[in-house]
């Protein structure tokens, strides 16, 4: 990277984006001093990990994404998670651990009754719903399992019309095929209600899958950034403009004359016009250019104007925003069609503490419709972790990640399945459901790439339900793309932006 002081901008403050700061600055600050290193800047339009990154499971899995287009990424990531947690004291201040795996089949669940339903759920909806940051991150005495930064209280979340509607709803994480995996004893997993489940298959032991608190990590990779020289700024951007381009300007020279004064010829049914009229005599097209010596600019809703070198744009389920922006204007909605995935969670803190072992719950022909599949992550803190019912939406996700649109039949419906799939899970001990959007590409790969025929633009989004996986290997991935031009690390072919389209 020619360094005269460069600047380069990141969009958005997920796993990915903050991943991608920490490799920049870190590599950044081993080769330059203080006064010669480029300035980097992440850009946050609410708060770091506020969506999919501050919202998920935090699963780890080494080998599940084997004889796929992401199996080289997702073991390079797994393997750097390890990595960064004992760097950077990761079981405490994120909660990493290794864990097992298990994967439960469930035949039927019976009904409780609706009114002892009601007696049973101590809490209202409305007294469930809490900020997700109060929960997944709670105050710690350790104040360094946090970033150091203020963050504020996002605001109540809204529920959306299709609350009566039949959701469609499917899992999460895709588990593979482990119908050759050996069954174990329902036994080995005391705390789900064992009398009902079929079949138990250990999918992953404590050398394959693991764990993390994806805000946690998120937060605490931004605070080594910042102490690194990382400029964080909270707006959001509007606009990203190449100083080299200007779309052409039309200008026009008007006069007014009368019709019967114009050299030009008259239709012989137009009558005489006493009253003088605008007449357009000439017509110029011309191209203006920025003045500045950078190549982009990046335009903020503070006002706040960033003249820079590269773009990085790893916003998640937002990242096709960029598609409104001049500078991308060669990148067609077809390269990056990367939609939000609704995807409903609880958070439980049972009175007595659940080992780690994660569990894929499959329970087919219930009394609910069709299949449901929940995934169940107890953490070192105590909580537990539930998500499922995911909803395709057509529509965008909404603006402000923090008044994230849930279904309260979503959330009441996981509820229920998980209160009769785990005795330790009632309704009393969970404490509230929300949502978030998982940035799901078409093709069920993520874009991992430089713009084709651009100055510094790039793209690093899409990555599903394996956001947390391989966010840090996509972001030492894009670090190497920034500084030396290509990527040594990982073979980025198959992550190309001009991939399908």
């Amino acid at each position: 990277m020619d360094i005269d002081r460069g600047t380069v901008v990141i969009i958005g403050a997920g796993i990915v984006g903050v991943s991608t700061a920490y490799f920049t600055v870190k590599r950044l600050a081993e080769q330059h001093s203080a006064e010669t290193r480029p300035r980097v800047v992440l850009l946050e339009q609410c708060e770091p990990g506020c969506s999919a990154s501050g919202k998920s499971g935090g699963f780890l899995a080494r080998h599940w994404s084997d004889g796929t287009d992401t199996e080289q990424l997702a073991r390079f990531s797994y393997d750097l998670h390890a990595k960064l947690a004992e760097e950077h004291d990761g079981a405490e201040r994120w909660g990493y651990r290794p864990l097992d795996t298990f994967c439960a089949e469930i035949d039927r669940i019976p009904v409780m009754p609706a009114k002892q339903h009601k007696t049973t759920h101590l809490r209202s909806e409305s007294e469930s719903v809490v900020t997700s940051i109060e929960v997944i991150a709670p105050h710690s005495s350790n104040s360094s399992a946090v970033s150091t930064m203020e963050y504020s209280t996002p605001a109540t979340p809204t529920t959306t019309s299709d609350d009566n509607q039949q959701s469609h709803t499917h899992g999460s994480i895709s588990v593979p095929d482990f119908s050759s995996v050996k069954e174990v004893s329902p036994d080995t997993v005391p705390w789900l209600k064992t009398k009902l489940v079929n079949k138990l298959r250990q999918v992953g032991d404590t050398a394959s899958t693991a764990q993390v608190d994806p805000l946690k990590l998120t937060r605490s990779l931004l605070t080594e950034a910042r102490a690194l020289g990382l400029e964080v700024i909270r707006a959001k951007a509007i606009d990203v403009v190449e100083t080299g381009y200007r779309p052409p300007i039309i200008e026009f020279s008007v006069s007014n004359k009368a019709f019967g004064d114009s050299d030009q010829p008259r239709l012989p049914d137009v009558p005489d016009v006493a009253e003088p009229a605008t007449v357009v005599e000439s017509i110029k097209i011309s191209k203006k250019k920025r003045g500045t010596g950078k190549p982009y600019i990046v335009l903020l809703d503070q006002g706040q104007d960033i003249a820079t070198d590269k773009i990085v744009v790893a916003c998640g389920a937002w990242a096709n925003s960029c598609l409104r922006w001049e500078a991308f204007r060669d990148v067609s909605a077809s390269q990056i069609p990367i939609q939000g995935l609704r995807v409903h969670y609880l958070l439980a803190k049972p009175k007595t503490p659940i080992p780690a072992q994660a569990v894929f719950a499959e329970i087919n022909g219930t009394v609910y419709s069709g299949e449901d599949a929940i995934e169940i992550y107890p953490r070192p803190d105590g909580s537990v972790f539930i998500c499922g019912e995911a909803l395709d939406d057509p529509e965008m996700p909404p603006h402000n990640p923090f008044e994230p649109v849930y279904s309260k039949r979503a959330t009441g419906r996981l509820k229920q399945i998980v209160n009769d799939v785990s005795p330790a899970l009632t309704y009393d001990m969970i404490q509230y459901g929300l949502a978030c959007h998982l940035p799901v590409h078409a093709k069920g790969i993520p874009v991992i790439s430089k713009v084709p025929s651009s100055k510094g633009l790039y793209i690093a989004a899409g990555h599903g339900c394996w956001g947390i996986l391989n966010g840090p290997a996509t972001g030492l991935a894009v670090s190497e793309l920034l500084i030396d031009g290509n990527c040594t690390s990982l073979d980025l072919s198959g992550f190309r932006l001009d991939r399908w389209y």
